[in-house]
């Protein structure tokens, strides 16, 4: 028996990599061999699975394999996806709008992605005939996808296991530095998070803010737009862009810092919370798209961008000790969910059952 998971690229650092490789090792206990078909060639670690060119894929296959498209939007090829024996899953992860990109990249860029996005929506109409079946990755994804006649609808978290910390190390936080994860994209909001460092400042003059990221070359301006923000505050030796790490690096650099803050406006899942909630960090997060589902109760939504007033809620929370152990553990509770899914259980059940 096989499992194909078809996707643009294999990265081992994004949430689509890793529900990807978090599939397959459930997939293989389930007994399966599995296989990954890509458009572009696999970088990372060594995986037990087999890899394959979407552009020359030749393996034998047949009607009893299993395929699964992950979709965050158009640019995987999925001609070979809808011909090929079997059966046919829908893995969305999202479709980002438009209009984030409109006043924060070029005028080139902010059309170009109109038409991504209406292509996207096009293409997920067609797939909503081609596929057996959708495994959202939020209940925001899920309802994304409501005006849609997708057969077998079902929600399943990203598949990962989250490293949690020891108790004995909540309290060993620099209680200043904040953090954010996540590509250097305009539905961040990174220049909101700069802005927000400017205020923080005020109450915590040692503090600093580290941006872990990646550029992305088609979003042209934007990160500039991002170092003229630091500039306009003069945020030069506080506010840091950080590139090019491992997961495992990131987490160093988390378990370091002492606040999380997200002020994205749209996410599809948002994996970065999870990590940070298993860092022990108290993780602020603005309320929108997926993010409430993701921390199920655990840390602060706040739902304005009043930075004055975050400020002092943040500072409350994080310079009494009852209300900041109270987050960390809820976070912790919150994480539980997530390292106890029973995923093989819930998709051997999907499979034998579930697809009608």
């Amino acid at each position: 028996m096989n499992v194909f998971q078809h996707l643009d690229e294999l990265k081992d650092s994004d949430g689509v990599g890793n529900d990807a490789i978090g599939l397959s090792e459930v997939f293989q206990n389930l007994g399966y061999k599995t296989h990954f078909i890509t458009r572009l060639p696999r970088k990372g670690k060594p995986l037990t699975s087999e890899f394959h060119l979407v552009d020359s894929f030749n393996n034998p296959t047949n009607a009893k394999d299993i395929h699964i498209l992950h979709y965050g939007g158009s640019g995987y090829p999925y001609t070979l996806f809808q011909n090929l024996p079997g059966t046919k899953i829908l893995r969305f992860h999202n479709v980002t709008p438009s209009r984030f990109y409109e006043h924060t990249t070029t005028e080139d860029i902010f059309h170009a992605m109109e038409k991504f996005e209406s292509l996207s929506y096009l293409e997920l109409a067609s797939l909503s005939i081609i596929c057996d079946s959708v495994w959202c990755d939020s209940q925001f994804n899920f309802e994304t996808l409501s005006s849609y006649d997708f057969r077998n609808p079902y929600i399943l978290p990203i598949c990962k296991q989250y490293q949690t910390i020891s108790n004995s190390d909540l309290n060993s936080k620099n209680k200043f530095s904040i953090v954010f994860v996540g590509r250097y994209s305009p539905q961040k909001k990174w220049e909101d998070l700069i802005s927000f460092t400017h205020e923080w400042i005020k109450e915590f003059p040692e503090a600093e803010c580290y941006c872990i990221g990646s550029i992305i070359g088609a979003f042209d301006g934007y990160f500039d737009r991002l170092k003229e923000t630091v500039s306009k505050y003069q945020l030069e030796d506080k506010v840091h862009f950080i590139m090019g790490k491992s997961d495992s690096e990131v987490l160093s650099i988390l378990n370091q810092t002492s606040i999380f803050v997200s002020m994205s406006e749209h996410e599809g899942f948002c994996l970065p919370i999870l990590e940070a909630f298993g860092s022990g960090i108290p993780v602020f997060a603005y309320a929108a798209g997926a993010v409430p589902g993701t921390m199920r109760n655990g840390g602060k939504l706040f739902f304005e961008k009043n930075y004055p007033s975050l400020v002092q809620n943040m500072k409350e929370i994080i310079l009494q000790k009852e209300k900041y152990n109270e987050i960390i553990q809820n976070q912790f509770s919150a994480l539980k969910y997530y390292n106890e899914y029973p995923f093989s259980s819930v998709i051997s059940g999907i499979l034998k059952s579930g697809i009608k």
